[in-house]
C-alpha cells in the first residue's frame, strides 16, 4: 500500500474551511476539493465532490466520469434541499499504484510531482483567468503572482454557466520514491515555489512534509484555507523487500500444498496396504 499524508487548516483569516479531501487507499484513490470562494455553501459543494467521486470510483468508473457525475450532483443538490444555488468547487483527484498514476482535475487546485532528480514539477494546468492570460502572453509570471484576478477560475464543479465541463487528465509512470502533492490554492498562493521545494528536500517522510507545508502557509499569514495531500511511491528497497516477502509467502503455500499431498498419498498407500492384507 502506498504511503500518504493529508492535512487541512482553516488558515489565518477564514472562519470556516471550504476545503475537503478524501483518502480511499483501498481503491488507490485520493481527492482534494476546494469550495469556490465567494459562492455560498462552498464547503457543501466540495464535500459532495469528494463523496460522489469516491463512490463512483468504488463502482468501477474512471476519474473523468466520476468528476462529471460530481458536477451533476452539485448542480442538482439545491433542489433536494442540500446546499445553495451557485455553490461550486474545484477538484483534483488521483488514482495511483506502484507502477503508475492518473490525475484528473477541474479548476485551480493543483498536482505536483516530486523526484530527487527533477525536483518539483506542476503537472496539472490551472483552469483560471491568470493561466489563460499567461498562455496568451498578456502577462508574465511576475505579474501573474500579484494579478487582482488570480483567484478567478474558469471551470468549476457546479458552475452553471459552462456549456461543457472541461476535465483534464494526465497519466504517467510512478517511479520509486516519487511523491505526488495535491493542494488547494491556499498553499501555492502563500508559499513560494522554492519554499515548497525546501520542505521536500528537508525530509522524505510524507507526514513531515505535509506538516511543514501547512506550517509555512500559516507562518506567511495565509488568508485562505489550505489543504495538502501527499502520496508516495515505494522506494526500490521497499519494493524488493515486498517482492521477497511475497516470494516467501508463495513458497510457504507451495510447501504446505506439497506436504498435504504427501500426507494424503501416505494415507492412500496405508489404506491400500491394509485392504490387500485383509484380502490375503
Amino acid at each position: 500500500m502506498l504511503k500518504y499524508a493529508a492535512r487541512s487548516d482553516v488558515g489565518c483569516r477564514r472562519s470556516n474551511n471550504e476545503d475537503n479531501f478524501a483518502a480511499a487507499p483501498e481503491h488507490n484513490l485520493w481527492i482534494l476539493a476546494d469550495g469556490v470562494g465567494g459562492h455560498d455553501a462552498g464547503e457543501i459543494a466540495s464535500e459532495i465532490a469528494c463523496q460522489v467521486i469516491r463512490d463512483q470510483v468504488a463502482q468501477g468508473h474512471d476519474l473523468e466520469v466520476a468528476i462529471v457525475k460530481a458536477h451533476e450532483a452539485i448542480l442538482a443538490a439545491p433542489e433536494k434541499g442540500h446546499g445553495r444555488p451557485g455553490m461550486a468547487s474545484t477538484v483534483v483527484a488521483l488514482t495511483a499504484d506502484d507502477s503508475g498514476f492518473e490525475v484528473a482535475w477541474v479548476g485551480d487546485s493543483r498536482c505536483y510531482l516530486w523526484s530527487e532528480e527533477r525536483g518539483l514539477e506542476q503537472i496539472s494546468r490551472d483552469h483560471s483567468l491568470v493561466q489563460r492570460l499567461l498562455e496568451e502572453q498578456h502577462i508574465n509570471e511576475e505579474e501573474a503572482a500579484n494579478h487582482p484576478g488570480r483567484n478567478i477560475v474558469l471551470q468549476a464543479l457546479g458552475q452553471d454557466n459552462v456549456e461543457k465541463l472541461q476535465v483534464d487528465a494526465i497519466r504517467d509512470s510512478f517511479e520509486p520514491g516519487q511523491i505526488l502533492l495535491m493542494c488547494s490554492d491556499g498553499l501555492n498562493d502563500y508559499v513560494p515555489h522554492d519554499d515548497i521545494v525546501a520542505s521536500f528536500r528537508a525530509s522524505d517522510d510524507v507526514d513531515e512534509i505535509a506538516d511543514s507545508l501547512v506550517a509555512k502557509t500559516l507562518a506567511n499569514n495565509g488568508a485562505d484555507n489550505v489543504t495538502v495531500v501527499l502520496v508516495q511511491a515505494p522506494s526500490e528497497t521497499e519494493r524488493r523487500e515486498r517482492e521477497q516477502a511475497e516470494n516467501v509467502a508463495t513458497g510457504g503455500k507451495s510447501a504446505s500444498r506439497q506436504s498435504l499431498l504427501l500426507v494424503a498419498g501416505l494415507l492412500v498407500l496405508g489404506a491400500l496396504y491394509y485392504f490387500f492384507q485383509g484380502s490375503v
